[in-house]
This record gives C-alpha cells, structure tokens and sequence, in this order.
C-alpha cells in the first residue's frame, strides 16, 4: 500500500473506532462522553485538573483532627441540625482565615460540605452555603466549588480552589 494511501487510511479507522467506543451525552446539567457505556465527566476532569495546577494554596491549611477548630467544627455541625447530624464524621477540613470549609459523612444524611465563618472570635455555620448530596457522575470538587462560590461569594478563592474532597462518597 502507498504512503499517500496508508495515512488517510489509518485516521478513517481511527475515527471510526473512536465513534463506535465513544459517545456525547447531552443531560440537564452537562455533557458527559460515554466510553463503552461507562460515563465520564471529561469537562470535570479538565476543570478539577487545570485548578490543581493553577491554584495557590499558601494561605490555606488542612486542619488535623486534633486543631482545636476541628474540635469547634465538629461540635458545630452535630448540633446543627440534630438529631440526624449528632453522628457526623470530619472527612476533611480545611481553614483560610476566618473561613473554613468541613466535608462531614453522616450516618442517616447525604454527605455534605459545610462553610464555616469566624465572627468575633466565635465560629458559626453559614446556613446558605452548604453543600449536601452526590455528584456522581460527575466530578465531585468542581460541582462543589462552583456552589459554594455563588453562596457565599466573600469566602476567600484560594479556600475554595484548595479544597479537594477526601470523602469515598464523592468518588475520591
């Protein structure tokens, strides 16, 4: 087979192989590509992967589960809407100033990730920023980040861009 034959060649049984493997998925929330029926979140992937190379987390911190704000946070959310909340579980933590964002597992609740506010040396939960439920199949950390960012627009960016979900109900 000539040369001049063989490339064209080649790329029509790519492209065929590709669209008989891959496919596009218009839903209510977004497109998702199919690949032999498993459904991907590509536009998640490219969004989670492009703040993990681009984001500056200097002026955030991972609080451990013996900080005395993960103590604070902890207490916070059980109380917060009992009594399905008194058996919260801290994921993760993570603080910037006087903003912290807590992912918490329940025993009875959909997983959520609760946006704390230190005013006056006192921390509180801001009711209107808090995520709660599954994003499967899409990606977690964009989803979560895009909310909470349109809920409490005041919390620093960094804070928001840092957060990576630890928790295995948000496919991490």
């Amino acid at each position: 087979m000539r040369q001049k034959v063989a490339a064209p060649l080649l790329a029509l049984v790519l492209f065929g192989l590709v669209l008989t493997h891959v496919q596009l998925q218009p839903t209510e929330q977004g497109t998702l590509v199919s690949i032999d029926g498993r459904e991907v979140d590509l536009w998640g992937v490219i969004k989670n992967q492009w703040n993990t190379q681009t984001r500056n987390c200097k002026h955030v911190t991972k609080l451990s589960d013996e900080a005395s704000a993960f103590t604070q946070a902890k207490s916070l959310v059980q109380a917060y809407s009992p009594p399905n909340s008194q058996s919260a579980r801290i994921a993760s933590a993570w603080s910037a100033g006087s903003w912290m964002l807590i992912e918490v597992e329940f025993d009875t609740l959909l997983p959520a990730v609760v946006t704390l506010k230190e005013t006056q040396g006192e921390w509180s939960v801001v009711p209107n920023a808090i995520w709660s439920g599954l994003t499967h199949p899409w990606v977690a950390a964009p989803w979560i980040r895009n909310y909470l960012s349109k809920q409490a627009p005041d919390m620093p960016a960094s804070l928001l861009a840092c957060f990576t979900p630890q928790s295995k109900s948000f496919g991490q």
